[in-house]
């Protein structure tokens, strides 16, 4: 068997004690740590600016989708209440007709003989003409008016004292339903005056003018 080697007494004088062993081996470890400090700083910056970014964006598509909803919710109302006015437009050109007879029937009722009766009936009318007319329809203007190709039809042309253009007479009435027109007016328009008549206005200008510069 062999026996260990014994070491000399210099050698075993070099040996440092246990404790002074322990504390020099670890002397490799604190130069690594501020490394990784900053290599933790910088991922988490970099996580926040990710986050911003996509905080940045769903905020900006929540207010894209926000105004979205806004204009289609401002759509749909103006929808229904175009779709709601042409219905009430619909029904009030059926009443029309009943209009103009209550038109028609005060004229008629001044005709009774008796005070009360008269006044009864033409209080009547006169209320269910002014709901009518509380409801929006109001008849148009015609005679001595500019003819409109908008809101008129002409019917025919005839030569009168009014200027050219302008509505002569009615043929039949026309109705506005809250400013738009529910009923085309069709109407007789001014040719202007006869041939004959402008020929001697013409000529009596003529001679206006000539005995002015004599």
């Amino acid at each position: 068997m062999s026996q260990p080697e014994k070491k000399s007494e210099g050698e075993v004088g070099k040996e440092a004690p246990a404790h002074q062993q322990k504390k020099a081996q670890p002397s490799h470890q604190p130069a690594t740590q501020p490394q990784q400090k900053s290599a933790g700083k910088g991922e988490e910056e970099g996580d926040i600016d990710a986050l911003e970014k996509k905080l940045s964006s769903l905020s900006e598509s929540m207010l894209r989708l926000q105004a979205e909803f806004d204009n289609y919710k401002k759509r749909t109302e103006k929808e229904k209440a175009q779709a709601a006015g042409m219905a009430e437009a619909r029904l009030m050109l059926r009443f029309i007709p009943v209009y103009e007879e209550l038109r028609m029937a005060e004229a008629e009722a001044g005709k009774i003989e008796s005070e009360p009766l008269r006044r009864g009936i033409l209080l009547v009318l006169s209320k269910l003409r002014a709901a009518f007319e509380k409801e929006g329809l109001q008849e148009m203007k015609l005679e001595g008016e500019k003819f409109d190709p908008f809101r008129h039809e002409a019917a025919m042309h005839e030569e009168s004292d009014l200027p050219e253009g302008t509505i002569v007479r009615a043929i039949r009435r026309g109705y506005l339903f809250r400013g738009e027109v529910l009923q085309h007016a069709i109407v007789s328009v001014s040719a202007g005056k006869k041939k004959d008549e402008r020929k001697q206005e013409e000529a009596g200008k003529s001679a206006e003018d000539a005995s002015s510069q004599s």
